[in-house]
């Protein structure tokens, strides 16, 4: 018996790999288009020769040419050139976002041991003698008035340093800016600077240092207004003297701001320049412990307001050019 040859395909236990059968991938047709300006005429030739023919080179030509698509720049976003402005209207626009229709509170505070000034309000002034000091000899209490804020926005001079520039003098000329009392004076004079102090026009005291701790900073505060040379007016809206007369009111005055009454007049060449400045409010009339406050006279009041300015504006020169 003959046996037959061994051949691996005949042996039932193997059998051959299946060969598996690759789809191709699909992708998507991408066209690249050529602008005018990049089909130069180097790629019109090598497309050219790749067609052959000159009727070839022309109609690739055209066709680059109608396929060109011309490129746009990305749309810039419009600023409103704002520093091309005419400066009145800049001005203008200072003078309604700087300024307030009333007094601008200032007032002391006491911030990570640092002596600062804050913004107020309205109720940091009211009746601020009465509050303080007179509370108990007032006979008729004036009835509260609404709390008011000054609503402006000085956030926009830290925008630029010409904005700043622009700005700086309509802040602080325009406005009134009443000071709680001459703590609070002194510390703000102390953080904008001499420089600002400048530009100071119109300021408002409501109280005066009496008590040994208060006091001691009322020569201070005066000394670092020295800078405040260009003011118009400064409205002494407190009681200097308890007296109430027009001599002793000069002669406190002049203990406590001898610093900026002589710098005024060496800046105005004049001794007696910071005398009309300074005008005294009707809490000067008052003797200290009366109850003043309650009469209603208001007609008297100017009369004897009057009188009293008088005199103090003549001993207040007379120190000056002694």
């Amino acid at each position: 018996m003959t046996q037959a040859p061994f051949s691996i395909g005949s042996s039932p236990m193997y059998s051959p790999p299946t060969s598996r059968r690759v789809l191709p991938r699909k992708c998507k047709d991408v066209s690249y288009y050529l602008t005018d300006s990049e089909a130069s005429d180097a790629d019109v030739e090598e497309i050219a020769d790749i067609t052959h023919g000159k009727k070839a080179k022309l109609n690739v030509k055209a066709k680059l040419s109608a396929r060109a698509r011309p490129t746009k720049s990305p749309p810039q976003k419009t600023i409103f050139p704002f520093a091309s402005l005419p400066p009145e209207l800049k001005n203008k626009i200072y003078n309604y976002v700087l300024t307030s229709d009333h007094e601008v509170p200032i007032i002391w505070r006491l911030r990570q041991y640092r002596h600062t000034a804050a913004l107020g309000d309205s109720d940091t002034f009211q009746n601020f003698l009465r509050r303080r000091r007179y509370r108990l000899f007032s006979s008729s209490p004036t009835p509260p008035k609404p709390i008011w804020k000054p609503s402006f926005g000085p956030n926009i001079l830290v925008l630029n340093r010409q904005m700043h520039a622009e700005t700086l003098p309509i802040l602080y000329g325009a406005n009134v800016f009443a000071f709680e009392d001459t703590r609070a004076l002194h510390a703000f004079c102390a953080n904008i600077g001499p420089k600002n102090c400048a530009l100071l026009q119109r300021l408002a005291l409501k109280h005066m240092g009496y008590s040994k701790g208060s006091k001691a900073l009322n020569n201070p505060a005066f000394a670092m207004l020295g800078s405040a040379v260009n003011l118009t007016c400064l409205a002494i809206d407190c009681s200097i003297h308890y007296s109430g007369r027009g001599e002793q009111i000069a002669r406190q005055f002049y203990r406590d701001g001898h610093h900026w009454l002589e710098a005024v007049a060496s800046s105005r060449k004049r001794r007696d320049a910071a005398v009309d400045v300074v005008e005294l409010g009707l809490e000067n009339i008052q003797h200290y412990g009366s109850n003043r406050f309650g009469d209603e006279d208001e007609a008297a009041d100017r009369e004897t307001l009057l009188a009293i300015t008088t005199s103090f504006r003549n001993e207040l020169r007379r120190m000056l050019k002694s």
